[in-house]
């Protein structure tokens, strides 16, 4: 059964929706919350590209090397790639904070998770756990924790459209 797909298309200051239509097994539902749409990505064996943070509009974007989606009622992958998107964009909105621990390392190896729990003030806190392998090779684990409101994914092969569920 093919999965549901809600796009929306952003444009500075401005949304217009538009939607691609598919047999929707969730339910109705347009965009999901962070936290659940956080559970619908599968990050293991996928390496931390990039992060960009883009202050004036409070926007963290973090690019991974592939991400795959979580559709299976189990809550496991399942080796499920019809979804994929290969350097695949992790957007966190109407960020309010970034916390990196220990500081000094650079994100650059694998993804360890990705979780997002409700704060009591509307706000998502997000965890995004990376490796980062210097000079030496000497490994290390990096905790990003952020605290935004929005999240969701972007394909870089569809340049301004947004994927919420």
């Amino acid at each position: 059964m093919k999965e549901a797909i809600n796009w929306h298309k952003r444009s500075n200051s401005e949304s217009q929706i538009r939607r691609c239509t598919f047999a929707n097994q969730l339910g109705g539902k347009d965009a999901m919350l962070p936290s659940e749409l956080a559970k619908t990505i599968y990050l293991g064996d996928r390496a931390f590209k990039s992060l960009t943070i883009d202050g004036s509009e409070s926007r963290i974007v973090i690019q991974i090397d592939e991400i795959s989606r979580v559709r299976d009622p189990s809550g496991k992958w399942n080796y499920y790639n019809d979804e994929n998107i290969v350097d695949g964009l992790l957007v966190f909105s109407e960020v309010r904070s970034i916390l990196f621990e220990p500081t000094g390392p650079i994100p650059n190896d694998y993804i360890d998770y990705l979780e997002a729990e409700l704060l009591p003030d509307g706000f998502y806190r997000f965890r995004v756990s990376a490796g980062s392998v210097n000079e030496l090779s000497q490994s290390t684990d990096v905790l990003i924790t952020m605290d935004a409101k929005r999240f969701h994914l972007e394909d870089p092969t569809k340049p301004g459209f947004v994927i919420e569920s």
